[in-house]
């Protein structure tokens, strides 16, 4: 390159940045700063807590609703949220929860166990379509119901669901799950207002119509630009929640979310570029730890859209998929593509849960690899049909994504065309089947085994693969239902080696938590579900 060409190139460089500084100038004088501001991610899937999904989705939920029980922001914990208190039966089986006096929705109407019946009955409501549904399938007539036609009155009958008084709500389960009020605490379960749904329909989610019950309102939403949230005054622990207003950007690009923070615009950003992680070391504002998160590749085994209808999809092919997962050095994709202290997944469910050793995942290999992909009928590669890669709008995960099909392309032969969308079609399209190999990842909803390996049983909304294996899903629900911790463990292992050697997914690394935290931030702590509820966020030059 000649020295004039750099030095243009160098100036395009400097005008970009500061066109941008101004812009961020400019939105600073047009609009109030909150005492709070963080870079979302991406555009929420919904902000209906029943139907939404995906981590975007769950802060801004664990902001404006709140269910039985919360989470504790350093433990993981469950805490009493809008029940004070819960008692459990011997067997197991019957869970009490007691709702506090002073729980409110937003509107002065008293948050009552009539709302949670209503509203945990809505998502196993199979017209709802929730994705989370599964989650509370260890109910009395749970998965009956969801599996049932629209309408079924008898299958709703039978639910484990009753409100006993307006502060009293029974839940009668078919099978022990002893991590049931941290289960609660997720955002899904969240009561919403029955009567402002009957009203508004699909609209009560807008800010001027919204009812919630958490420790914010929704003030202000931009739709693809930011949320605006205020301290709700009706919220029972409202003399705990130090700030006022909180915004939330859904900048979608990374490297944008980066120049946010160091031009102070937000206090808060998740993963940075990793190609920065390396002159970021050392900061006070890098917040980093460890995940309970996977991120691993899915595998179409219905048929993809480039698939003939004619013919059956490569990805239904054991040795295919085997192929796949064994020629991705997991090792070197963790290092030195991500970055950032990731680590080589060697299992599913990610290492370091307290009475569980994961089933072990098969060591890369190239030959093996080879060989496999040969006698599924593609030597070297040849005649194997063109097929997408699917992965969510982001630098990062395109740089991960494009990694892989480098490897994919070098070892085996075969080619693979790159495609991105915004992360609630990503999800929508992976939910309908409309791809051949997605980018996928997982952080737990709760700590415990089952979080991860529910999520492909045969009717799990999070499955989105067209696997099924009734020996799987017979080995997670026994699991889950066993009191005794080995033999629970135990089980669970058996179900993950069964999904480790039929391989829907190709597991590649596990998570870690990075996040840019401004140093005038305090009650942000890290954690292994990297969940960091608004509530406990304080901020040194804000009123309490």
């Amino acid at each position: 390159m000649s020295r004039d060409r750099l030095k243009a190139l160098l100036a395009s460089s400097l005008l970009l940045a500061l066109l941008f500084a101004a812009l961020v100038l400019s939105n600073r004088t047009a609009h109030s700063r909150s005492d709070f501001a963080f870079c979302n991610q991406s555009e929420p899937s919904s902000l209906d807590p029943a139907i939404s999904t995906g981590s975007p989705a769950a802060r801004l939920a664990r902001a404006l609703f709140e269910g039985l029980t919360r989470l504790d922001p350093s433990t993981n914990q469950a805490l009493p949220g809008v029940a004070e208190r819960w008692t459990t039966s011997p067997d197991g089986l019957t869970w009490d929860f007691y709702l506090r006096d002073d729980a409110r929705w937003s509107n002065g109407d008293e948050v009552t166990a009539t709302d949670f019946e209503y509203s945990l009955r809505r998502v196993l409501d199979p017209s709802t379509a929730s994705r989370n549904a599964y989650l509370l399938w260890c109910l009395d007539g749970a998965e009956a119901w969801t599996s049932s036609p629209p309408g079924d009155a008898s299958a709703a009958s039978a639910l484990g669901i009753e409100a006993i008084s307006p502060r009293h709500l029974r839940l009668r389960l078919q099978r022990p799950a002893p991590y049931l009020d941290s289960l609660l605490a997720y955002p899904t379960f969240s009561p919403v207002h029955r009567a402002c749904i009957e009203q508004h329909g699909a609209r009560w989610i807008k800010p001027e119509n919204m009812v919630s019950n958490g420790p914010f309102t929704l003030a202000e939403r931009r739709l693809r630009d930011r949320i605006r949230l205020e301290k709700s005054e009706t919220y029972w622990g409202r003399d705990d929640v130090s700030l006022q207003s909180v915004v939330a950007y859904a900048a979608g690009g990374i490297t944008t979310q980066l120049n946010m923070f160091l031009l102070g615009e937000v206090d808060w950003i998740i993963k940075p570029p990793p190609g920065l992680y390396s002159s970021l070391e050392g900061r006070q504002d890098l917040v980093v730890g460890e995940q309970f998160g996977s991120t691993f590749m899915r595998f179409n085994t219905w048929g993809g859209p480039f698939a003939d209808p004619k013919q059956e999809t490569p990805f239904s092919d054991i040795r295919v998929r085997e192929a796949l997962t064994l020629a991705l050095d997991r090792e070197d994709l963790a290092k030195h593509v991500m970055r950032g202290g990731q680590q080589a997944l060697n299992s599913f469910v990610p290492a370091g849960i307290p009475d569980y050793k994961p089933a072990m995942l098969a060591k890369p290999d190239a030959d093996r690899a080879k060989a496999l992909l040969a006698e599924a009928g593609y030597p070297e590669g040849e005649g194997f049909p063109r097929f997408a890669l699917l992965y969510p709008h982001n630098e990062t995960t395109r740089d991960f994504c494009e990694a892989v099909a480098t490897r994919w392309r070098r070892t085996l032969g075969i080619q693979c065309e790159l495609v991105n969308q915004v992360f609630g079609v990503y999800l929508d399209s992976t939910s309908s089947g409309l791809y051949d190999v997605a980018w996928g990842a997982w952080i737990g909803d709760y700590l415990d085994p089952s979080s991860f390996l529910e999520i492909f049983l045969s009717n799990s909304g999070n499955n989105r693969t067209g696997w099924a294996n009734p020996q799987y899903d017979s080995l997670v629900q026994e699991a889950s239902g066993s009191p005794n911790i080995e033999d629970r463990a135990k089980l669970f292992r058996q179900a993950e080696e069964i999904l480790l050697e039929e391989l829907p997914i190709a597991p590649v690394y596990q998570r870690v938590n990075i996040n840019l935290v401004a140093p005038r931030v305090e009650g942000f702590h890290d954690n292994l579900l990297d969940a960091h509820p608004l509530r406990d966020i304080k901020v040194k030059d804000t009123a309490g």
